[in-house]
């Protein structure tokens, strides 16, 4: 018996050392940032993750005596947008080159306190021509064109920010030109609509948002340009009647964005323009309204249309200068609406009409430390809205914000 023993674990050994031989081997690359921001704003603003993702000052809330309540300056420090990262190359798969990434921040708010969230969560095939990432990443919106700009909402709400699940797939039709198409499905970045922001409205319409880019890389340029399409239903079911009844509320929106970047050793020139509509999940200032109520309990949607650019230009390595310029604006909608706010679902704020900033920044930058300053003037134009989707009688509120950042990079 004793014999037998000894022979079983002898043949134990020997197969898990023949699957440790035969066990692929994996890279994993950490890397990551401790980072601290301060910030101090003139006045009440949409903003999320603590006041550090900014996006527009608040329109003036007067009361009866004539005072401003949004009129009041505030100022935070955080250390939320700290980040940890992990690379992972893998074995070869199918005849492809495997890789990975897991990337996560504090930035997820619940209740009062700051929580661990997902940011990135992919895993990708490379062949000599073709891609294949499945996973949450980047929209293809936010793309390779990016403003370098001090503030953690990195341009928004001119720059589209948005990490979603999605199915992309890029072919390479010479090493300097691509195409690429993903399938996406809401998770953080959401659209607007009767219940809030809510993924519900995507998951409800069945079918995938669809992005179709191509873009060019070639000596230190990057031109691109991409078109997008997102299908939702704002509504399931009806109580008019006083009970409830199934209806079909669909909407069809798209979009399509172009850009270009170029770099060199010290200066680097980027600028995006989009038009679109129903934007809100890009975290844009879009979205689209109720244009007809039907009897059988079902309502007809109109898109709200956006156009938004910016430039951000900066020069230098470990002294830099740089400067962002935004514009948005409100260019009404395809249909007149239903009268009444309530039946405009908006990112922001329905009497919007349009925004732009100016942001000049200074930083220095060594190997593994980052020390940055901002200062941004943001200004919106609220009104009334119209039943064509524009907003009219116009007056302007605007934020002046400082941020100061420092980060230790690994």
């Amino acid at each position: 018996m004793r014999k037998i023993s000894s022979l079983i674990f002898l043949l134990l050994s020997l197969l898990s050392i023949s699957a440790q031989e035969e066990t692929p081997r994996f890279k994993f690359i950490p890397y990551g940032f401790i980072r601290n921001d301060f910030y101090y704003d003139s006045r009440q603003n949409l903003e999320t993750a603590g006041g550090l993702f900014y996006m527009v000052p608040k329109d003036k809330s007067t009361n009866s005596i004539g005072e401003d309540i949004n009129d009041v300056p505030s100022s935070g420090f955080l250390s939320i947008a700290t980040r940890l990262g992990v690379r992972v190359s893998g074995p070869e798969i199918l005849g492809a080159e495997s890789s990975a990434r897991i990337e996560t921040d504090f930035a997820g708010f619940g209740g009062s306190t700051t929580m661990l969230r997902i940011r990135q969560a992919w895993c990708k095939l490379s062949w000599k021509r073709v891609d294949l990432l499945t996973g949450q990443t980047w929209h293809p919106m936010f793309g390779d064109v990016v403003p370098t700009v001090q503030s953690l909402a990195t341009g928004s709400p001119f720059q589209p920010f948005n990490r979603s699940p999605q199915v992309r797939v890029d072919y390479k039709f010479t090493p300097s030109f691509r195409t690429y198409l993903s399938a996406l499905y809401q998770f953080q970045y959401t659209s607007a609509g009767p219940s809030g922001n809510s993924d519900i409205y995507q998951k409800n319409a069945i079918l995938p948002e669809l992005y179709l880019g191509f873009d060019y890389k070639k000596n230190g340029w990057i031109v691109g340009v991409g078109v997008d399409y997102l299908r939702i239903r704002p509504r399931v079911k009806e109580n008019s009647l006083g009970y409830d009844r199934k209806v079909s509320d669909y909407l069809n929106s798209f979009s399509a964005n172009a850009f270009m970047q170029y770099s060199n050793d010290k200066l680097a020139i980027k600028a995006k323009t989009i038009y679109g509509q129903n934007m809100a999940h890009l975290l844009l200032m879009s979205g689209y309204g109720v244009s007809a109520k039907n009897t059988d309990g079902s309502y007809d949607y109109t898109n709200l249309n956006n156009t938004t650019s910016w430039l951000n230009v900066t020069y230098g390595n470990k002294y830099q200068v740089g400067l962002f310029l935004g514009y948005s604006k409100n260019l009404g909608s395809d249909k007149n609406l239903v009268g009444g706010e309530e039946n405009v679902f908006v990112m922001g704020f329905p009497n919007l009409d349009q925004v732009y900033r100016i942001a000049p920044q200074v930083s220095y930058n060594l190997k593994h430390w980052t020390f940055g300053v901002e200062y941004e003037r943001t200004t919106a134009s609220y009104g009334t809205l119209d039943l064509d989707g524009k907003v009219k009688d116009t007056h302007d509120v605007t934020n002046n914000r400082i941020v100061g950042v420092m980060m230790y990079l690994f």
